[in-house]
């Protein structure tokens, strides 16, 4: 094979892996935004109209920081309780089915861990984005 061959492959596999990493992880995330928003009744965990979005957390967890950076770069407000200071946060926590953190309540939805696909698609379907 000549010199040619070789770096038309190289350059073609270096470009498929750009681009599989620079959009392959935000498509993947937006497919699986629809599925991950569970639908359901919140109110007893006081999301209302007045408070739509609880963000449950710990002071160490990275993906709850990520979380609370884009509520508040979007300007969204929001109730942030931290399950490891605050009982009544874990009971609830415990009672949602938590094993993900961050668990975000928005209004008729609940998403497990931090997915900035879902979280955008949400808020935008209830019109707080």
């Amino acid at each position: 094979m000549s010199i040619i061959k070789y770096l038309a492959i190289f350059a073609l596999t270096l470009g498929v892996g750009w681009f599989a990493g620079t959009y392959g992880l935000t498509t993947v995330q937006n497919l699986y935004a629809s599925n991950q928003v569970e639908k359901g009744d919140y109110s007893q965990y006081g999301v209302s109209t007045d408070n739509p979005i609880k963000l449950y957390t710990t002071e160490w967890c990275p993906y709850c920081k990520k979380a609370a950076a884009f509520l508040d770069q979007h300007h969204i407000q929001y109730v942030k309780v931290d399950i490891e200071n605050d009982a009544q946060a874990l009971a609830e926590f415990k009672s949602l089915g938590g094993e993900v953190l961050p668990l975000i309540l928005i209004d008729d939805g609940l998403i497990r861990g931090f997915n900035s696909a879902a979280l955008e698609k949400h808020l935008k379907q209830i019109e707080l984005l």
